[in-house]
């Protein structure tokens, strides 16, 4: 099992991510190349803390104890419509509770950042 920031993993898995929340970000990462954070208004008290390899929901309340996390991405050789093989990791019971409401919140996000909004 994984860990993060010395918190162990519940369980991990292969997964996919949705190629609209994976392109969306790699646009974004392309022009802004920074790591972030920003709260999810869909489910509080949680975050996402994006990085170029990395992204990781946190519970702000827990002094930012990790939830759930993707990683090791494999964008390579895929069509712009595919879903991206990922691995997720869950750090809490409750973790696929939030998982995709956490995606879809991040890509909405992320698309009002590249508009200017």
């Amino acid at each position: 099992m994984r860990e993060i920031w010395g918190v162990p993993a519940y369980e991990d898995y292969p997964h996919r991510v949705p190629a609209q929340v994976y392109n969306v970000w790699r646009r974004f990462w392309r022009k802004h190349h920074k790591n972030m954070e920003f709260h999810l208004e869909s489910v509080p008290p949680m975050a996402m803390q994006l990085s170029e390899h990395l992204w990781v929901c946190v519970d702000v309340s827990l002094n930012h104890a990790p939830v759930v996390a993707w990683s090791d991405f494999v964008d390579e050789e895929r069509a712009i419509h595919d879903p991206v093989p990922c691995t997720v990791t869950h750090f809490h019971f409750g973790a696929s509770q939030i998982r995709e409401k956490a995606l879809l919140e991040m890509a909405e996000v992320l698309e009002k950042k590249l508009a200017g909004v």
